[in-house]
């Protein structure tokens, strides 16, 4: 700027908070290990390996084909579970494939999801589309939101089901609750227990097919009544709410695991400095769109604008997991005096998603962490890059 004007846009600060924007692929790039590299490669669980404990793939492609005896937590692209895991499985990727066997929970969200395998107690699904095969085997309860569902396998306790369309063509051992703009149960279709639907039309049910218990239609309230609902958009919006509630939860795990000091330091900065952090962040909010939009009024800013943006959304998105991180520390504090990361983190996203749906406060608690977290990652970064050059690194 030219000397003797003010900045009343804190141009510097936009500026810093561009070049952190730009860094954050490489989040605490100082943390790196080889373990950044299974990102830009294949990652496979060799038929035959075992693995003691947890374990954590994360990639374009993953495929787990040995035996974990522990949780696995993955994501990637690609996801193939054609292995066995003696725990829970988390999943989150764009497609989704489960044809091994789990021991104890699953909760997968993809675009695509295809179950073909067992799973011992239940099942949580989410997506776009959802396929459980005929050789699919469920022995808990099942949970689904998705745009379709095709619903194939053995189900031994109760579904509850919200999706756009939904075919059943096996059997589920207890009750069966579904919402959705359509519904089928084909001739091979058997409910053991009561069946009760929310729809605007009659669920188709073929001849041969069998329901043990009473057939209840609940009425749609009025507000969700609408074209758009019919056409699946409840389903779809329950779909997504899972496959955000995964992704974060990977998302989560894996910046812990990866980044185990400055993660944490992220969540001791919303502690230490709350309201520098929250006017920082602000300043980020309002001042970075603006930046974009003036690189973009010139052809060779446009390119600058768009990976800007990007890197802006990125990083908002990311920032939520830090004020997770930090709410679960305040919360489990109360009880404990040195609780777990990870249980930390897994609580304070259980309380934020619940938070996030009440009308008008989760408006604004929403607003809160992106804002929150955009200045706790600036002011953490910053730090970290003073304390590199005062230690001569760069």
């Amino acid at each position: 700027m030219p000397t003797g004007m003010e900045d009343p846009m804190g141009t510097k600060n936009i500026l810093l908070a561009m070049i952190a924007c730009l860094a954050l692929p490489s989040l605490a790039w100082a943390e790196e290990s080889s373990e950044q590299a299974k990102w830009r490669e294949r990652v496979v669980l060799r038929a035959g390996q075992e693995i003691q404990g947890d374990y954590f793939a994360f990639g374009p492609h993953v495929e787990i084909s040995g035996t974990v005896h522990g949780d696995v937590y993955a994501a990637g692209g690609e996801v193939l579970v054609d292995g066995v895991v003696d725990g829970d499985l988390i999943v989150a990727g764009g497609d989704v494939t489960l044809s091994g066997k789990v021991a104890q929970d699953a909760r997968v969200a993809g675009g695509n999801v295809t179950i073909s395998g067992q799973i011992n107690r239940n099942a949580t699904l989410g997506g776009g589309s959802v396929h459980l095969t005929d050789s699919a085997h469920i022995e808990g309860n099942l949970l689904v939101g998705a745009g379709n569902l095709q619903l194939a396998g053995l189900i031994d306790r109760d579904a509850r089901i919200g999706a756009g369309n939904v075919t059943l063509s096996n059997k589920i051992g207890g009750d069966l609750a579904v919402a959705a703009a359509a519904i089928r149960l084909t001739s091979k279709a058997s409910v053991g227990g009561h069946f009760r639907h929310w729809s605007d039309e009659a669920p188709s049910i073929d001849e041969g097919a069998t329901v043990l218990g009473t057939v209840t239609k609940h009425e749609i309230p009025e507000v969700f009544k609408g074209e758009e609902f019919r056409r699946g958009f409840a389903g779809m919006k329950l779909g997504a709410g899972a496959v955000s509630v995964a992704s974060t939860l990977i998302l989560g795990l894996l910046l812990l695991r990866i980044y185990p000091v400055f993660t944490p330091r992220v969540a001791s900065t919303i502690q230490e400095q709350p309201w520098v952090v929250l006017g920082v962040g602000g300043a980020l909010l309002l001042g970075v769109p603006l930046l974009i939009l003036l690189c973009m009024v010139s052809v060779l800013g446009i390119p600058i604008g768009l990976m800007l943006g990007a890197m802006y959304l990125v990083t908002m998105y990311l920032g939520r997991v830090f004020v997770m991180l930090w709410l679960g520390q305040r919360l489990l504090g109360l009880v404990s005096d040195s609780p777990s990361m990870a249980w930390a983190f897994v609580t304070g996203l259980v309380c934020y998603f619940i938070v996030s749906v009440i009308p008008l406060v989760g408006g604004l608690v929403t607003m809160l962490t992106m804002v929150a977290g955009l200045g706790a990652i600036l002011i953490t970064k910053k730090e970290l890059v003073v304390r590199l050059r005062e230690q001569r690194v760069v």
